[in-house]
């Protein structure tokens, strides 16, 4: 088991998770490249698919997915109204109890893809927290179980883009249509 810092009633413990990962901040603030610029709406356009990618590798029933444009840092620590990043968070359940074995199993594959592990832990309720990096687009996924009723169903799963650049000025932070 490899584990390393963090980067960053059943819905009242699932709703603390994804309200304290929604303002952890920006997966790629850290970059040292140019900002690329997009709209929100064009980030998570784009996002979103490689999002349902890594779903498809799990078997759960969704309770909920949102999609939101948060506020990040710039490569100086700046925050300034068009510097974005996009988050989606997402509930659900595995109707097999088996979600510590699904995440060791995207534990796996992200491994095999060469996605960069940034925390891997199981937790004494049973429940398993995976995060990893995307080097190739900078994305990050989390996957976290051990939540109660069921920690061996539920699931929170966060997914961050790196921070982008609005060309259009002023972002409209928080939910996003579903493009």
């Amino acid at each position: 088991m490899e584990t390393r810092p963090d980067r960053g009633a059943r819905r009242l413990p699932i709703a603390g998770a994804l309200a304290c990962l929604l303002l952890a901040g920006c997966a790629g603030a850290k970059d040292t490249e140019p900002m690329q610029h997009k709209t929100p709406q064009q980030a998570a356009a784009e996002f979103l698919p490689q999002v349902e990618q890594v779903l498809a590798g799990l078997s759960i029933q969704r309770e909920s997915l949102e999609v939101r444009a948060n506020r990040c840092e710039g490569q100086r620590g700046e925050t300034r109204d068009d510097l974005f990043y996009v988050w989606v968070g997402l509930r659900g359940l595995a109707p097999g109890n088996d979600i510590a074995r699904q995440i060791e199993a995207a534990h796996a594959r992200w491994q095999a893809q060469g996605w960069e592990i940034t925390r891997f832990r199981h937790l004494d309720s049973g429940g398993v927290n995976l995060t990893a990096i995307d080097p190739a687009s900078g994305n990050t996924y989390t996957l976290d179980s051990g939540f109660k009723p069921a920690p061996e169903a539920y699931l929170a799963a966060f997914f961050n883009t790196p921070c982008f650049q609005s060309p259009e000025g002023r972002v409209h932070f928080g939910e996003l249509p579903a493009p």
